[in-house]
């Protein structure tokens, strides 16, 4: 008996020694759907192949797993084996850099229909800003339902040991890693949930220029934010109230915020897609009004708050002049701004998006020189303006402490 006591003992003191594990989002990007025929698509299933998908970490860590997502797929998915390796900043591989994953010790998994997928922890140590290539051999058909991206597709066969896929052919195509996530010390976690404004369309591509990316980048260089760790949560082309590109904002939600390990604080900045000109008359259902907008986001803040996550709000960028601009669109995104503005004490802060991005002397338009020439998106320049805004908001949550 005694022994057994001193067995306890122990156990209890190795117990309380041991450090928890504190996962938060490295990169994160939600899932869409399968979509084999958009611009520069594969066009059809995986078969037998091996699929590269490169990723930026925002997160420094000693530690990290994946996430795969087959949350939007029909039918399971046969893993046959997944590996990492770092990238340079030329965008070569790193010598001698692969190392293998592994799902409950084994090299493949099958990743049910309708479900995520973690991979065991690998330690691997990463450095923020740093890029990795996380290579995936899908076994059979694989019609993968994830966030479509530029990938290189390789094969037949399970090519995940080799640090270059022979011959691989870049096409846009799902990505099933849908997250990197890191062993970090950290306790402030940001989603930002939104649109192509918020995935970063119109950035210059694999260079970390979205306004989430930038705001990241800031935070870093700055003692009181040091603590942050930023997912972003954006697809382009998404909407509050119907799907568009991927699910409507309401029925994602619990998925790409709630779910994220660590998420204390949300960023949104949605509803430029509901407020645009519908334009086919089968479509006409899909025209809200500014009072519906405004009841998706009071659904957004009661689930979140529900959660105990706070709640910052951006205000609709202007538009006039984009594709889907109206006279009655920008009255509904004056109301839905205005709205915003005067109910700042139901959230936990909100960010002036709309007065930062306006162009001076025509508040209605995007500032000329911080688009891209569409009226909609930002460019570099003005994913910087909106990170600049949104800097000393993040920072007034106080959540890094002294």
């Amino acid at each position: 008996m005694r022994r057994i006591a001193l067995l306890l003992l122990a156990s209890c003191a190795f117990a309380g020694t041991a450090r928890a594990e504190n996962w938060v989002p490295g990169w994160f990007a939600p899932a869409i759907g399968y979509e084999p025929a958009i611009k520069d698509a594969l066009g059809r299933p995986y078969q037998d192949e091996t699929v590269r998908q490169e990723v930026r970490v925002g997160t420094t860590g000693a530690t990290i797993r994946l996430r795969l997502s087959n949350e939007l797929g029909d039918a399971p998915l046969s893993i046959g084996g997944v590996s990492v390796v770092r990238i340079d900043a030329d965008g070569k591989v790193v010598a001698g850099s692969l190392r293998r994953l592994a799902f409950a010790g084994q090299r493949g998994v099958i990743v049910p229909a309708r479900a995520p997928m973690l991979s065991d922890p690998l330690p691997f140590a990463v450095q923020a800003g740093e890029r990795l290539a996380v290579s995936v051999h899908y076994s059979g058909e694989a019609k993968v339902a994830a966030h479509a991206q530029m990938v290189d597709v390789a094969g037949p066969g399970d090519l995940t040991d080799q640090e270059e896929l022979p011959a691989p052919h870049r096409v846009r195509a799902g990505g099933i890693v849908s997250a990197v996530e890191v062993d970090a010390d950290r306790h402030a976690v940001l989603v930002a949930f939104g649109d192509s404004i918020t995935e970063g369309a119109g950035a210059s591509p694999g260079k970390g220029m979205s306004w989430p990316d930038q705001l990241a980048k800031l935070l870093a260089g700055d003692k009181a934010g040091r603590c942050w760790a930023i997912a972003n949560a954006g697809i382009s082309g998404n909407r509050l109230l119907h799907d568009g590109r991927g699910p409507n904002a309401l029925a994602r939600f619990d998925r790409d915020v709630l779910s994220v390990p660590g998420a204390t604080h949300v960023v949104m900045l949605e509803g430029i897609n509901d407020i645009g000109k519908v334009r086919q008359p089968e479509l006409q259902y899909q025209q809200v009004s500014a009072d519906r907008i405004i009841g998706a986001y009071r659904q957004l803040l009661a689930r979140a708050k529900a959660r105990g996550l706070k709640v910052i709000i951006g205000t609709l960028l202007p538009y006039e002049g984009a594709a889907y601009a109206d006279a009655a669109g920008e009255e509904r995104r004056q109301t839905v701004n205005r709205w915003i503005r005067d109910n700042g004490r139901s959230f936990d802060a909100v960010i002036d998006f709309d007065a930062a991005m306006q162009e001076p002397g025509q508040p209605k338009v995007m500032r000329l020189s911080d688009q891209i020439g569409d009226h909609l998106h930002p460019n570099d320049a003005g994913y910087a303006r909106m990170a600049a805004a949104a800097l000393p908001v993040v920072l007034g949550q106080k959540a890094c402490g002294k």
